[in-house]
């Protein structure tokens, strides 16, 4: 990956990065066929996974991807490939994941 500039975010990622600023407790968000989430549990919640969902929106199988993040995470949003995460220590990480778009 690559280290991006907050000033090159374009709107709607600065709205989402905004959304989990901002006491944002959501540890789930289905987008498309995906489901991305964040366990609290697993290896002390730093991690961030998306599955594939039923028509209910259930997770299914295991996970297509993870990501790693350098702190506890507090929130999890999404909106088309891009995943934004809110992390206890007020980081916000933004995550691009094209996996998202199929």
């Amino acid at each position: 990956g690559t280290v991006a500039s907050w000033q090159n975010l374009d709107p709607e990622t600065k709205a989402l990065a905004a959304k989990v600023t901002n006491d944002y407790q959501q540890r789930s968000e289905r987008t498309g066929q995906y489901i991305v989430t964040t366990d609290g549990t697993w290896d002390g919640g730093n991690w961030v996974f998306v599955y594939r969902t039923d028509a209910d929106g259930e997770s299914q199988g295991e996970p297509l991807a993870h990501f790693r993040n350098p702190q506890n995470v507090t929130s999890v949003t999404c909106k088309g490939t891009t995943v934004v995460v809110g992390c206890r220590d007020g980081q916000v990480i933004w995550l691009e994941a094209p996996l998202l778009a199929a």
